[in-house]
């Protein structure tokens, strides 16, 4: 068998190994990718839980953030806020998955449950300068998407009264017991106070870092592959320059 012949087949050989070696590293990309999948969506379509029992008298609050809740009781009108979406610059979704406007307001409004405790409601979405309509009054029941407090942010947009929802500014001037966190009402009870949908402000899960640290150890031995193919071959022409002792 020539030199040539034995370099190409070295170099051919090594190219196989790395290439199956790339597609493990992009298999385990992929099943990093899928690690990082939002599991409070899921959490979201989970039945729905009665948010009374989910709270304690001191004020704790059960793992019931990113699901749905039943709540009872009536709107309290006099307390009332617009505020701005700050959804650290990932695409804004509504409650079916939908892209939804992230220039809107989020309607919010207080809500007193029927153990007399308070919530924030949001209860939809309004543009800018727009008027959010009264809420409907008497007893609601309503189901929702629990949801943690925002985090701060520097400036209120343009038209709102909040930056971001969080309960350690309502509590200043809304009444009390205030329950920590908010509610955010789907797309059809929305539409039925003649509203926009709210976007859903989901947290995001964090990928596992072992998928992510195979994949590029899969890569690296791809580059070792082929540099010992290479290597390979230069040792067979090496070994033929050099004369027999």
């Amino acid at each position: 068998m020539s030199i040539r012949v034995k370099q190409t087949l070295a170099v051919l050989a090594s190219l196989v190994v790395a290439g199956v070696m790339l597609l493990l590293g992009l298999w385990q990309m992929s099943s990093y990718e899928e690690s990082t999948r939002d599991v409070s969506a899921e959490r979201a379509a989970q039945a729905p839980v009665p948010l009374a029992d989910q709270v304690s008298a001191d004020g704790a609050v059960a793992d019931v953030y990113a699901r749905r809740v039943t709540l009872s009781g009536t709107y309290l009108p006099d307390y009332q806020a617009l505020v701005g979406i700050d959804n650290g610059g990932r695409p804004c979704r509504g409650s079916s998955g939908d892209a939804v406007n992230c220039a809107l307001l989020r309607v919010t409004t207080a809500f007193r449950m029927s153990d007399d405790r308070v919530i924030a409601v949001v209860r939809g979405a309004v543009e800018p300068g727009s008027t959010a309509p009264m809420p409907p009054s008497g007893t609601q029941d309503i189901v929702g998407v629990f949801l943690a407090p925002d985090k701060s942010a520097d400036a209120s947009p343009y038209g709102a009264d909040l930056a971001t929802l969080r309960v350690q500014e309502l509590v200043q001037t809304w009444p009390s017991p205030l329950v920590g966190g908010y509610v955010t009402l789907p797309a059809e009870d929305s539409a039925a106070q003649g509203l926009a949908e709210a976007p859903l402000l989901l947290p995001e899960a964090e990928g596992s870092p072992t998928h992510r640290g195979y994949a590029l150890q899969w890569w690296v031995f791809a580059a070792g592959a082929v540099a010992f193919g290479v290597y390979t071959a230069r040792g067979f022409a090496k070994r033929a320059s050099t004369p027999a002792g």
